[in-house]
């Protein structure tokens, strides 16, 4: 019996190290993750109720901004109104959007008004589903497992790419180090606390907002810029059947929708080609059979000057004050 409790200590003190090291990756994820997950936490902790500037002043009165990095680049809470939130997160697409608003629904009320935002090659391509909305835990273990299967069942190729499976949602719930390591030894454990932090409080003085690209204009052509027609092969099916979940959603809470699509700059825009966006315009179009009656879906893309653009894809400050105006007096809201 001795020897047996030698044993079993032995293996206690040779598993101490990774025990602590999972508890730290659990525990402590501003000390190693990238500059990405800060607005991803942001979200998380707003869609549970748990925002650390305190509760909307008017929990009846609130306005939602679901999609992703132009979403969150490009519309402005400040501009908008007291209980405006920026839920956006760079890389999402109505996947993470629809679990977002089932947990804010959950945790919180329903909210007045829900904007919804995607830059359109998000309507059929998934870029970030495992290196962020697995690996920054945005999904709960029961969700990814769902999205996982579901995608799987439809071929979808993001799921069936052969590096992701069960075993990467299982280590990112339980924080392996199998996964969490490279981050870690990288960051020194720690050597990303500050930034994070730094960039996480101002995800919460901005409600949500921040942008991505910072010049003074781009002349750099967008991922739509090459594409030929609107993909339906790869991720479009799993990506459809969560969009209109999201729809159907605000449709059965009664929530007013409102889904329209962030500008391109100029060099960009004069690069779409025109099957492309005929197919994605009648894609929008087809939506409109999935949300609440008198929802504002807009197809259209607007063009606008490269110099209000920090990158490719997003505004630079000056380019979303001037959209969130335009933004605002299209539907006609005030502050």
């Amino acid at each position: 019996m001795r020897s047996v409790g030698c044993f079993l200590l032995k293996c206690i003190a040779a598993a101490l190290p990774a025990l602590f090291v999972i508890g730290f990756t659990l525990a402590c994820p501003f000390g190693y993750m990238d500059e990405e997950y800060p607005s991803w936490r942001y979200t998380k902790l707003m869609e549970n109720g748990k925002e650390p500037l305190g509760h909307p002043a008017s929990a009846d009165d609130v306005t939602l901004i679901l999609g992703d990095s132009r979403a969150m680049a490009d519309l402005i809470p400040a501009e908008m109104g007291d209980n405006v939130y920026n839920l956006a997160v760079g890389g999402a697409t109505g996947i993470e959007m629809y679990y977002t608003l089932c947990h804010y629904i959950k945790k919180e009320t329903v909210p007045k008004r829900v904007v919804i935002m995607f830059a359109p090659f998000h309507y059929s391509y998934m870029d970030n589903f495992w290196t962020r909305s697995i690996y920054f835990r945005h999904l709960t273990p029961r969700e990814a497992l769902r999205v996982y299967r579901e995608g799987t069942g439809l071929n979808v190729s993001t799921m069936e790419d052969g590096e992701h499976g069960y075993s990467t949602i299982i280590s990112a719930a339980l924080g392996l180090p199998n996964l969490y390591m490279p981050a870690l030894l990288n960051s020194r454990f720690t050597g990303r606390l500050s930034l994070n932090r730094e960039k996480y409080d101002s995800m919460c003085r901005q409600r949500g907002h921040g942008l991505f690209g910072t010049a003074d204009g781009s002349k750099d052509l967008n991922y739509e810029s090459n594409y030929t027609a609107f993909d339906r092969t790869k991720d479009y099916s799993l990506l459809d059947l969560y969009m209109r979940r999201l729809l159907a959603l605000c449709r059965e809470n009664g929530i007013e929708t409102v889904l329209m699509q962030p500008p391109m700059n100029r060099a960009s825009y004069e690069e779409l080609d025109a099957d492309y966006v005929s197919q994605y315009t009648d894609y929008i179009d087809s939506l409109r059979s999935d949300a609440i009656p008198g929802a504002v879906i807009d197809p259209e893309i607007l063009c606008y000057d490269n110099d209000l653009f920090g990158d490719s894809s997003h505004l630079n400050e000056k380019g979303a004050r001037l959209y969130t105006a335009y933004f605002m007096e299209k539907l006609q809201w005030t502050k």
